[in-house]
């Protein structure tokens, strides 16, 4: 049955019991990218792309082109997948917790963290205890990770100058892609299939007498094309901009995602 499924696996290490869940999508059509070509077909709108042309051995090495494109402005692929990052955390004084910012959203499913002050010096948290902010990638531990063995003095901040670090094993992504998402690869693969056509540029200006045209782009298709490498994709841009993963660009850090 075609749908999204979800399995729990447990393990355990050193008398630790874990749990990973894991969700899975049964497909019909294997995709590359955040599209394949039949979406591509039904969703263009420009008359070079129809429902039975270019075929998908013409389209998937644009699609390939634009997902490298989009993860370029992600900061990452967005695609359902397993992580495992080492971060330095931020000390939560109030709480003598720590708060974590992966690299990596919505958050899924949070394996493991363990926490690291000096090479002797280890604590693995319980991930029941950990506040997770799916859509940021963000992690809050208020319990004291001052007991009963980390060393990390977060009364004082003058009594110590480590920082531990965070190993976290997470999964984090889009199992299915959003529509959003879909439809920005769609315009973006248009944009591009246009450009090798010749028709990606506007009239702006015409003269009867010798017959003079003038082609240019507007200031906002030229601020797309910084960002993206392409033109016309002022929309797709727009579409995009809420999945960009943390640590992007500034202002994407901490619990706002």
């Amino acid at each position: 049955m075609l749908g999204i499924y979800q399995a729990e696996w447990q393990f355990v290490i050193s008398g630790t019991t874990f749990k990973h869940l894991q969700e899975f999508e049964v497909v019909s059509v294997i995709r590359e990218g955040y599209v394949v070509p039949e979406e591509v077909r039904d969703m263009a709108t420009c008359d070079e792309i129809r429902v039975d042309n270019p075929s998908d051995a013409v389209l998937q090495p644009y699609i390939n082109k634009v997902t490298q494109i989009m993860d370029a402005y992600f900061g990452d692929n967005i695609n359902y997948a397993q992580h495992t990052e080492e971060i330095r955390c931020v000390l939560d004084k109030v709480h003598n917790g720590v708060h974590i910012q992966l690299k990596h959203r919505p958050i899924v499913a949070l394996t493991s963290v363990t926490l690291t002050a000096t090479p002797a010096n280890v604590v693995t948290l319980d991930v029941d205890n950990i506040r997770i902010r799916n859509d940021a990638g963000y992690l809050e531990y208020f319990y004291d990770v001052t007991y009963p063995t980390l060393k990390v003095c977060t009364i004082d901040p003058s009594a110590t100058s480590i920082v531990p670090v965070a190993t976290v094993s997470y999964t984090a992504g889009y199992c299915v892609i959003p529509d959003g998402v879909k439809m920005a690869a769609v315009m973006l693969v248009e944009e591009l299939y246009k450009q090798t056509k010749g028709s990606h540029l506007r009239l702006v200006g015409f003269a009867i007498a010798e017959q003079r045209e003038t082609y240019k782009n507007s200031a906002a298709m030229e601020q797309a094309l910084a960002e993206f490498g392409l033109e016309g994709a002022v929309g797709a841009m727009r579409l995009l901009r809420g999945y960009r993963q943390p640590f992007r660009s500034a202002g994407m850090f901490g619990p706002l995602g």
